[in-house]
């Protein structure tokens, strides 16, 4: 009995709830580095389902059910249905985890299937008619040891591990086993395979009975045959690179009978009697499509709990008595309405001497900023834009810069059009990655390259091979190589679309029903358009050269002013507004978001200054004050128009690449200080300098900004509301990190004469601390699950353990636990809120930065072995960060909010 009393007390503990959560953290984490130094295999057989982990989520769930039962948590909605919502989670995970199948199907156009092959590994005995199976992950590291004992023809068999020997990604593995028979006869055999391999058997032989030994994954048998009549492979104009792949496919009883066709593609799959088929990948020849299929009872208990989550998250705003409440109270002069709104409604140049291009920069500026910059394109979405906005969308999407060798992005587009044999000489396709300039056979140092440089003496394209390689291989198998490979091919094909001048469809066709457009090449060839309209194009080309050549652009701006007329004429119904072309072009003119680093920075130093100044002088500057949130106001305007502006020209919401998300996660750090800016001009301060911060780094080198169309996974509504709220959450819990940072000072400052005035004035501060964190803790966690059923709708799995999945798991977790701490009445202070409130962010960093750039993975970027350096600045931000800590040990005398 007292065992029992004992088991409970720990059970219903706090301290042993995160506790827990501390180790399934850290487990998750070293899971990462795992995978990222050894393969997935050894990430999943020590920690990702290892008995251990899986058990902890257990006693995890186990435990919640006892707090929520013994603290009577069901009479507070928003905390009980959000404690709930993680129990069916589980639930539903362990669903998927033990009664769930997913496999792989290949089929060849005009053939059926009925088989899938296991995405999972087995060790298989067969003899005569018998398949005896027992599943078999193997790693790198550690102890592989097993020992399988089988009866057959009452003989005893057992197999026990010998030796196991990796293999390079792409081959089969060798495993060496002992096969003793009846504890006697014994042989030790090789066998080759792993997982994704159906296993090439190996024959063991005894007693004139032959017995075969395979390693791998096997085949599972489907209710049903799949039909496969076309496979069609859509790329983008011009270039090899996929825009989109779909299998038109029939499905067909046991009896071969057609039931229905259907076409699956990227975010379309196919939902039959309880399987799901997604489009994954295709042959080389595209002669056959390969299908992602999964099986999963524990989908719709895990959507269930998403739902709940949600519910509990928003009922936790309004709930009576909550955390939330309690906080808001003592901030209650606040502008509070709008913030629950929110959260409601939230979710290096080359170096180049020419005479030439010389001559065309000191001529070129002021016709190419001027009627060139203002001529209407028609992209391959069919929307009509500016050539301005077509010149910087395509030099960025390059390069990477806005701007090259001293010219402007209309300069350059101007330059290709009129000498496109130069400029494949000229070095202005971005490239950093090593691997891929080894290939290319340039120096390390080079990090732009020439078109020309990608091609042999005899015109072939030296990466060829490999960009084939990494494109052939679904999304969830290619390396970062592949997709560094799959990157610089979009560039280059870019670059090459720019030069045939394929981009630059400004000629109409009169009385076309699908109002197309041409560019000059085609325009000069096709016969729907008139000689008259030839002829202006003809005097515009010779009108440019006089331009060039002597700076007498008058021809060539009547040509281009005909021109424009012309498309009036023929297209008026489908152009945009002079006022609408000429707000494009004001936008890429202002750089409104590189403007706003240096905007942020500023404002967020004065503000900082003028904050502590008021607190030590003991006078509140009101009027300047005012006047700095104004400005701060004017600044959110510039930055809130900016991304509107973003999403007009792109298409889709600004938050689907890193350079958008950065710019995003400055947007909500600007919103959180606004809206929890009143009485501390500091609150102001932080949230400016964490957007100067976001802002500055999205426009490091390493950063692409780019428009262009999106990838078929990543057309989702789902993508782009799981991108927003999660990037969202950077920004709340960005400032909670850097409010906590401000108290650490103030209670460095802190001294018998201003004790109690900064007292006051840290508690207020902490207050809006943790209701940041809450907020961005419920919208880190919302936003993550709603990734998880984008992943679920494109490709078949919500939750696949790579490391961006897995360090938004770690965060949360890592919040969770900050928020929690004041259950334990030893961590329930001020000074320990505030010190874990800073090095959380750390987790965001990780998984923002990290992920994409030290570990490999889906969402990484940089190639294995070729990862950037730590920058010195971040070692020399963290030893600070932890001497603040220490001193402010001195005035952490502080009474906790409860």
């Amino acid at each position: 009995m007292k065992l029992i009393l004992n088991l409970k007390r720990v059970l219903l503990s706090y301290k042993f709830i995160l506790f827990l959560l501390f180790i399934l953290a850290c487990g998750a984490g070293v899971a990462t580095f795992l995978e990222s130094i050894y393969d997935t295999q050894t990430a999943k057989i020590f920690v990702y389902n290892a008995f251990w982990y899986e058990v902890l989520m257990f006693v995890l769930m186990i435990s919640l059910i006892g707090i929520i039962l013994q603290t009577k948590m069901y009479k507070r909605f928003g905390a009980f249905v959000i404690h709930l919502a993680f129990i069916v989670i589980i639930i539903g995970a362990f669903l998927t985890r033990y009664f769930g199948d997913e496999g792989i199907m290949h089929i060849k156009e005009g053939d059926k299937q009925n088989q899938m092959v296991s995405v999972k590994s087995y060790l298989q005995i067969k003899s005569d008619n018998q398949i005896f199976e027992y599943p078999l992950n193997l790693a790198r590291i550690g102890n592989n040891d097993f020992s399988f004992s089988q009866e057959i023809n009452s003989k005893t068999i057992i197999i026990k591990f010998n030796s196991y020997e990796p293999a390079q990604k792409g081959q089969r593995a060798t495993l060496m086993v002992d096969a003793i028979i009846n504890r006697q006869i014994s042989q030790t055999i090789a066998i080759k395979g792993g997982v994704g391999w159906l296993g090439e058997p190996s024959i063991l032989n005894f007693d004139n009975q032959k017995i075969e030994l395979s390693w791998g994954s096997k085949l599972i048998n489907l209710p049903f045959w799949i039909k496969l009549n076309d496979f069609e492979l859509l790329r983008y104009p011009g270039s090899k690179s996929p825009s989109s792949y779909a299998s038109y496919i029939d499905v067909l009883d046991t009896n071969l009978n057609k039931i229905l066709d259907y076409k699956i593609f990227m975010n379309h799959p196919l939902s039959f009697e309880g399987y799901k088929f997604f489009q994954s990948s295709y042959d080389p020849d595209e002669s056959g499509s390969v299908l992602e299929v999964n099986k999963d009872p524990g989908k719709w208990p895990t959507y269930f709990g998403y739902f709940l989550l949600c519910l509990g998250f928003v009922g936790n705003f309004f709930t009576k008595k909550s955390r939330f409440a309690k906080l808001k109270e003592i901030i209650k002069n606040s502008s509070f309405a709008f913030f629950i709104s929110f959260a409601l409604l939230s979710f290096a140049a080359p170096s180049l001497q020419s005479s030439e291009l010389e001559q065309f920069r000191a001529n070129s500026y002021e016709h190419a900023s001027g009627e060139f910059a203002t001529l209407l394109v028609q992209d391959y979405k069919g929307r009509i834009k500016p050539i301005g906005t077509e010149a910087h969308e395509i030099v960025n999407k390059i390069s990477g810069k806005s701007s090259l060798i001293g010219l402007s992005a209309e300069q350059i587009i101007l330059g290709i059009n009129t000498n496109p044999s130069l400029w494949r000489t000229l070095e202005i396709i971005k490239l950093n990655n090593n691997e891929i300039k080894e290939l290319l056979n340039l120096p390390k140092e080079q990090n732009f390259v020439s078109f020309n440089q990608a091609f042999d003496e005899n015109g072939n394209y030296k990466l060829a091979i490999f960009v084939d390689k990494a494109n052939e291989k679904s999304v969830s198998q290619r390396g970062v190589l592949d997709n560094e490979l799959i990157k610089f091919d979009e560039r280059l094909n870019i670059a090459y679309l720019t030069f045939k001048g394929v981009y630059f469809k400004f000629i109409p066709i009169a009385n076309d029903k699908s109002n197309k457009w041409l560019s000059p090449n085609d325009a000069f060839y096709d016969d729907r358009v008139d000689s008259e309209v030839k002829n202006m194009l003809n005097d515009y080309l010779v009108g440019l050269e006089i331009g060039l050549q002597g700076g007498d652009w008058s021809g060539a701006n009547k040509a281009l002013n005909e021109l424009k007329a012309y498309q009036k004429a023929v297209s008026s119904h489908i152009l945009p507004s002079l006022k609408r072309t000429q707000i494009e072009i004001l936008y890429n003119k202002l750089s409104i978001f590189k403007n706003l680093v240096y905007f942020y920075l500023i404002i967020g130093v004065i503000a900082l200054f003028l904050g502590f100044i008021s607190i030590f002088l003991l006078k509140r500057f009101s009027n300047l004050e005012k006047l700095i949130f104004a400005i701060f106001v004017a600044g959110f305007l510039a930055h809130t128009l900016g991304l509107g502006l973003r999403w007009y020209i792109s298409g889709h919401a600004p938050w689907s690449d890193s350079y958008e998300s950065m710019i995003y996660i400055g947007w909500s750090a600007i919103l959180a200080g606004m809206i929890l800016f009143k009485r501390s001009i500091l609150i102001l301060a932080a949230s400016s300098l964490l957007a100067a911060i976001m802002m500055l780094v999205a426009h490091m080198s390493f950063i692409n900004p780019q428009i262009t169309n999106l990838v078929p996974v990543l057309k989702s509504y789902w993508l782009s509301v799981h991108v927003s709220v999660i990037t969202a959450s950077y920004g709340f819990l960005g400032l909670g990190a850097l409010l906590g940072l401000i108290v650490l000072i103030l209670m460095i400052l802190k001294n018998d004469k201003n004790k109690d005035r900064l007292n006051a004035q840290i508690k207020y501060l902490i207050a809006i601390d943790e209701i940041s964190l809450i907020i961005g803790l419920s919208m880190l966690t919302v936003g993550n699950f709603f990734g998880g059923i984008w992943a679920n709708e494109s490709w078949g799995r919500y939750w696949g353990w790579d490391p961006k999945e897995t360090w938004s798991f770690v965060s949360i977790i890592v919040y969770a636990i900050v928020l929690h701490l004041r259950f334990i009445p030893k961590l329930n202070s001020v000074y320990v809120f505030a010190i874990t409130s800073v090095f959380a962010y750390s987790s965001i960093i990780m998984t923002y930065f990290g992920v994409n750039f030290y570990l490999t993975g889906m969402h990484s970027y940089a190639a294995t072995g070729q990862s950037p350096e730590v920058p010195n600045l971040v070692y020399y931000v963290l030893f600070t960060i932890i001497l603040i800590s220490i001193f402010a040990s001195k005035g952490k005398d502080i009474k906790p909010i409860k």
